[in-house]
């Protein structure tokens, strides 16, 4: 479960989408409404035929512009959470926790793209809107201009301007479906959700150093 991280910073979204617009400019516009999530997540890694691979549950909370926790609680318990300019990822059945810095891990992590800016946006990807297959989901195609992404493809699936999924395509064919539910936006959230505690007697690998 430690790629988790690589995926998590997660989410923002809702606001007036003009025809012409580009789509950079209509998937910042969805992103930037929202200052605050929360929400429970399913996370499905698919092989490259489609097959189920690993199924995990949890639940989220985000606070623009750097603020999330992502916190995986079955199979596997893990806990992502970052706050400002640092990444912690706590593995309590390893009882280990690593550091790392936030700013490292933008390029590698393509949720964290819910919070860039429109200019940040179409300097890291090219992204197309894809043709609606049902008339409830419009689906937003991010590829990275990067080569050494870890992912090949990034899909954004909203609801009435509302995120509701997240594919991320990898080298090997995998494929990560990532689905929100009960998802509250724009509400009050407590600061301590972003603070992180080192718990006594974990090991530390601090990777900022």
């Amino acid at each position: 479960m430690k790629w988790l991280y690589k995926f998590l910073l997660i989410i923002s979204l809702s606001s007036p989408v003009y025809a012409e617009s580009s789509p950079a400019t209509e998937l910042s516009g969805l992103l930037t409404a929202i200052q605050t999530m929360q929400a429970n997540f399913t996370q499905d890694v698919l092989d490259n035929r489609n097959k189920p691979i690993q199924r995990s549950n949890g639940k989220m909370a985000i606070q623009r512009p750097d603020k999330f926790r992502w916190e995986v609680t079955q199979p596997i318990p893990q806990l992502i959470i970052s706050n400002q300019s640092r990444l912690w990822i706590y593995d309590p059945d390893l009882e280990q926790v690593t550091i790392r810095s936030l700013k490292k891990a933008v390029g590698e992590a393509p949720t964290m793209l819910l919070n860039y800016s429109d200019v940040a946006l179409k300097k890291e990807y090219v992204i197309t809107v894809l043709p609606k297959k049902s008339s409830s989901l419009q689906w937003f195609n991010l590829t990275p201009k990067n080569s050494d992404n870890m992912f090949v493809a990034v899909q954004l699936g909203f609801v009435n301007g509302m995120i509701n999924q997240m594919k991320l395509h990898d080298h090997l064919g995998h494929m990560t479906l990532i689905q929100f539910k009960n998802i509250k936006a724009n509400i009050a959230l407590p600061s301590n959700l972003f603070t992180f505690k080192v718990p006594k007697g974990v090991d530390v690998i601090d990777e900022t150093r």
